[in-house]
């Protein structure tokens, strides 16, 4: 492999940007004892959350920390968001709730209250995304009040920047999830640097141990990784809507395998629901492992700093991957506003299509795809191989 071969956790960074709010000292913070953070969402949504929820454990070293997230009970997602978080350091406490409809989610929020009563939080950070509705806010102010709750943190920033869902062609860029989140801290007089995320994150965010083990298990009786350069593939998405085809997957590695000057051994990362095609793609390109379903979270993003490119679509793949550090080739669906959930980084290169339906932000494609369509297969293979040469030197 090409000069990814561990350690590259080194630290959350968030250095460019000036910024007089949030610059508050850690000794003259507020005292806050026990402290609930509250969100919701997939992989991905915790992920690009991370160093926000790194600067309120250095702001509040000494304090119970919380996190409070729908990912248990109910409906379920494949991957829980709380398993991108680290084992320790960050928070004190893990509480879920399931998403219920009916009496049984009424049963359900009664007695999270009874429980969130019970553990005396004295504030809530608010670290909802932009697609809240000003409804949705104002009963969850209702119901952390309800909770004995007295304070409740980045309420209004988020308030104030709600973003229109679904909205109306053409869109402008926006500012990136984890930054905006940076800013809500710092509204609330949270120190953040500069207010800017940079990657890769800190240590304890991937298992390299267990991530090296496996790379030795798949090469006992073959080629080392350090005979390869790495390409991560991330060809699945749980919304239909934001999948580039297989096909052009297929047909985008295949050019990039044939790259005389650069050694690629792909490899396919996900979740269990994207094995299958993972193999496929394998048997089609006659050479690469497939990750996908056998890696847990913490494993797949320490097996990513062994990765010299990814390519993949916009799900939380991409995120883990663009957290470890790893160079991005992303494919996104014209779904939602520009910029929003793009990796940070000069070292990445983003595909998204101006197309009359985008800002759908549906899950499941009612025009074709047509936004994927527009992406084609040489553009990709010419952004990746400009990464490869630029590596190469």
């Amino acid at each position: 492999m090409c000069g990814r071969k561990a350690g590259h956790f080194a630290c959350i960074s968030r250095g460019h940007a000036s910024r007089d709010r949030g610059r508050m000292s850690r000794a003259s913070q507020p005292k806050r004892d026990r402290i609930l953070v509250f969100r919701i969402g997939h992989l991905g949504d915790t992920i690009v959350a991370l160093p926000g929820f790194q600067a309120i454990r250095e702001a509040y070293p000494d304090a119970h920390i919380a996190f409070l997230c729908n990912a248990v009970g109910g409906r379920e997602f494949k991957v829980p968001s709380t398993a991108a978080l680290p084992r320790e350091g960050l928070f004190d406490e893990l509480i879920g709730y399931g998403v219920y409809g009916g009496a049984r989610g009424a049963f359900e929020k009664l007695g999270l209250v009874q429980r969130l009563r019970k553990k005396k939080f004295d504030t809530v950070f608010y670290l909802l995304t932009r697609n809240r509705t000003a409804a949705q806010i104002e009963r969850d102010k209702r119901f952390f009040r309800l909770c004995g709750i007295r304070e409740a943190l980045c309420v209004d920033h988020l308030s104030n920047n709600l973003l229109e869902f679904p909205t109306n062609a053409p869109l402008a860029a926006v500012q990136y999830e984890g930054d905006f989140i940076l800013d809500s801290l710092a509204s609330e007089g949270v120190p953040v640097g500069g207010g800017k995320v940079e990657f890769p994150l800190k240590s304890g965010f991937g298992d390299q141990t267990a991530a090296l083990k496996w790379w030795e298990d798949q090469f006992m009786h073959g080629e080392r990784p350090e005979s390869f350069s790495v390409l991560g593939v991330g060809p699945g998405s749980k919304w239909p809507s934001k999948v580039w085809s297989e096909e052009k997957y297929e047909k985008t590695v295949a050019q990039l395998l044939a790259l005389e000057d650069h050694n690629l051994f792909p490899v396919v990362f996900g979740g269990p629901e994207d094995r299958e095609k993972g193999k496929r793609l394998i048997s089609s390109w006659g050479k690469g492992l497939c990750a996908a379903g056998s890696l847990n979270v913490r494993e797949a993003a320490g097996a990513m700093t062994f990765c010299d490119l990814y390519l993949g679509n916009d799900t939380g793949t991409l995120h883990m991957a663009a957290a470890a550090g790893v160079p991005c080739v992303a494919v996104f669906a014209a779904i939602d506003y520009p910029g929003r959930w793009e990796p940070p980084g000069s070292e990445h290169r983003i595909f998204r299509k101006k197309v009359p339906c985008e800002g759908c932000h549906t899950p499941d494609c009612f025009n074709n795809h047509l936004c994927l369509e527009e992406i084609g297969v040489e553009e990709v293979v010419s952004a990746c191989r400009r990464i490869l040469d630029e590596q190469k030197g």
